[in-house]
């Protein structure tokens, strides 16, 4: 490795390192915590209350319909011969059962959140 590629490095490692500590301090309220301002996105959260549990209510059925749909095209699929297929097809149901259980998690704690934090 000679000098110039050296020189590069460390200045990518700098203008990294600068960079990560920028985004840091930017994210926060200016004292440096990088915390943001709470009291202003749950103001905005409050405003929307009323809508909070409809909306992931709806989002939950839509996962769910989609996973009944991949899990049938999956089935389908290796009855076919198509293994590739199905695993992928499989890999994307993983991903949305996931997705799902964070959907059914926020549901059960959207009233306690509501009742905590909106007046």
């Amino acid at each position: 490795m000679n000098i110039k590629h050296k020189v590069g490095a460390i200045a990518l490692t700098a203008a990294i390192a600068l960079g990560g500590t920028s985004a840091v301090l930017a994210g926060g309220n200016g004292d440096g915590t990088g915390s943001g301002d709470r009291d202003a996105r749950i103001a905005k959260i409050c405003a929307h209350k009323d809508e909070i549990v409809t909306k992931l209510t709806e989002r939950q059925t839509k996962l769910t319909a989609r996973i009944a749909k991949l899990t049938e095209a999956a089935k389908t699929a290796t009855a076919a011969g198509h293994q590739q297929l199905a695993d992928k097809l499989n890999a994307r149901v993983a991903r949305l059962e996931k997705a799902l259980e964070r959907v059914t998690t926020r549901i059960a704690g959207a009233p306690a959140f509501i009742a905590a934090h909106c007046s």
